[in-house]
């Protein structure tokens, strides 16, 4: 399917991947990560997601935190170890769980006989169906079924069953602010992604989205961080991507102010936006998880829009590399 086609199919997928996780969790015995430091690990989309899920982990007031493959490869950091991988047949991540021998493990993938699967042994399936490029609902997807584990290992239940009509209606406010943001954003020369937290993960997330769809270069920067330097090169030229209700706010006027276009998304609903100022509201979830879920539906429509406009449409990786996947055997 399109790139767009599963965009729009986001509500169905959610629920199809709330629904899932529920009933695996009712049979997973997830006591053995219910104490000590837990390490999230992925890489591509899947560690920006590791980032808003240890985001809500801490949040929770659980010690954890997003981790490289890389380095969880170099010997025991913590004494759990949560690994996304959507298909489960990254190496990097697979050979990140062989070299912790001693951890608790849970995959959270797609197939259950994956690689990544048999190497945790135990896994959390998700239930998106079909994806697209770059990710869409296996991005969500990999979000619901780790935010029900949160939620499992905390002890605190979230409301999962009203998030595809939530998510429902975010696509259909975003589609009215995208006429706007393809002229502000289309042919710009680099995009900056803003936030912090769990929202440093989301705007990690579209980074990669704008860089795979649209060709465009991005960097992904924390809130406060971005203020020390790192803002400096954004003028008319560029964009910014911001997700945040804070200091994020203050930033997108800003640079609206130096002529940088600027999409803010936030759940705050007074912002006024200007002629380079986009604000996306969006409704305000407690949980990280489920926050960074909405956030991002704006943003794959906007990677949508600059696909498009660079011609670039269901574009396919131009630099397909042989040594990042497990194949079958």
């Amino acid at each position: 399917m399109s790139y767009r086609a599963e965009i729009a199919r986001q509500p169905q997928s959610l629920a199809d991947s709330i629904a899932a996780a529920k009933s695996e969790l009712m049979k997973l015995d997830l006591t053995p990560l219910k104490s000590g430091v837990i390490a999230v690990t992925g890489i591509g989309a899947s560690f920006a997601a590791a980032t808003v899920v240890s985001g809500e982990l801490v949040r929770r007031g659980r010690r954890a935190f997003p981790v490289r493959c890389a380095d969880l490869r170099q010997g025991k950091l913590a004494d759990g170890v949560v690994a996304l991988s959507h298909r489960g047949t990254s190496v990097e991540t697979v050979e990140a769980l062989r070299a912790n021998p001693d951890a608790v493990k849970l995959a959270i993938t797609k197939d259950p006989e994956s690689p990544l699967a048999r190497a945790a042994g135990r896994s959390l399936t998700i239930n998106n169906g079909s994806d697209a490029t770059p990710s869409t609902t296996g991005y969500t997807g990999a979000l619901a079924a780790a935010g029900l584990m949160v939620d499992a290992l905390c002890g605190r239940e979230t409301d999962w069953d009203g998030l595809p009509t939530q998510a429902s209606r975010v696509l259909q406010a975003a589609e009215a602010k995208m006429a706007k943001l393809r002229a502000a954003f289309g042919g710009r020369r680099a995009i900056d992604c803003v936030g912090a937290g769990a929202a440093l993960g989301t705007a990690d997330e579209v980074t990669l989205l704008i860089r795979e769809a649209a060709r465009i270069p991005t960097s992904a920067w924390e809130t406060r961080h971005y203020l020390h330097g790192p803002m400096e090169p954004m003028d008319a030229a560029t964009g910014v991507v911001i997700f945040g209700d804070g200091r994020e706010i203050d930033i997108a006027r800003q640079l609206e102010e130096i002529g940088c276009p600027a999409l803010l998304v936030t759940t705050k609903g007074d912002v006024a936006e200007g002629p380079l100022l986009t604000v996306m509201s969006v409704p305000a979830r407690e949980s990280a998880v489920a926050q960074g879920i909405l956030d991002i539906l704006p943003a794959q429509l906007l990677a949508a829009e600059l696909s498009d406009a660079a011609g670039l449409t269901d574009t396919k990786f131009r630099y397909p590399q042989t040594d990042t996947k497990i194949k079958a055997a």
